[in-house]
């Protein structure tokens, strides 16, 4: 396979040439509408203040007043804002907030160590783990984390995606948010999700041209399950 020589597709990590939304070394050269601060990382582009709804189900009209619906924010929010249900208009990082740069390339332990700075909690990897720690009777949701590892051969550099869980009774029901693109609650071969372990994660992240030989497909894997609970996750 030759490389792609194209623009990737992401689902959670930010492209190094996308300038609206990569962190700066300084704030005087404008582009979004204000910025924040975080030690060690850097000048974080947010295009509206955030807002932290509150997962009841599958909802996307109603989450965080519809952020992630309209064309003026859903650009700005990835899987991971819409998988912790916050808006931070600045597609988040995990991490990020508490001074935490995901190495390269990401892995499903750094990813997870990040989400963890933000507040997450690891259940595990099996659905018995999520009835048991249900059983805790805590407030929040769950979020499955998913990994597609670099490959070099390809020019791929590695990402991560993030579904959230609509029903924490059952959880048979989820949803997500591929990078920039709409809230669905179908997986990337269009069947509804019910297990994010078993759903298809295989997706075209090239360059997304008709007839294009730089077009690339990845597939994302199952690594974990984490607990969002509420009030107690803040992400940039």
């Amino acid at each position: 396979m030759s490389k792609v020589t194209g623009r990737f597709k992401f689902s959670g990590r930010i492209a190094d040439d996308d300038l609206a939304h990569r962190v700066q070394e300084i704030a005087d050269a404008i582009i979004a509408p204000q910025y924040i601060y975080i030690p060690g990382i850097g000048y974080v582009p947010q295009y509206a203040s955030t807002v932290i709804g509150v997962s009841v189900g599958y909802h996307p009209a109603q989450d965080c007043k519809g952020y992630f619906m309209p064309y003026k924010f859903q650009s700005n929010n990835n899987s991971y804002n819409y998988s912790c249900n916050i808006a931070s208009n600045s597609c988040a990082q995990p991490g990020r907030a508490h001074g935490y740069a995901i190495p390269q390339p990401p892995t499903g332990p750094n990813v997870r160590a990040g989400a963890e700075r933000d507040g997450l909690i690891f259940v595990g990897t099996q659905v018995s783990d999520l009835k048991k720690h249900a059983a805790l009777d805590q407030s929040g949701h769950y979020v499955a984390l998913l990994i597609s590892q670099a490959d070099t051969h390809s020019g791929w550099p590695g990402d991560y995606h993030w579904v959230r869980c609509d029903d924490v009774m059952t959880c048979q029901s989820w949803s997500q948010k591929n990078g920039y693109d709409q809230v669905t609650n179908f997986d990337f071969a269009g069947h509804p999700i019910t297990d994010p372990a078993t759903a298809n994660w295989t997706v075209n992240q090239g360059p997304m041209c008709r007839q294009n030989s730089g077009d690339l497909v990845v597939s994302y894997s199952f690594y974990g399950y984490m607990f969002v609970p509420s009030g107690q996750v803040s992400i940039i």
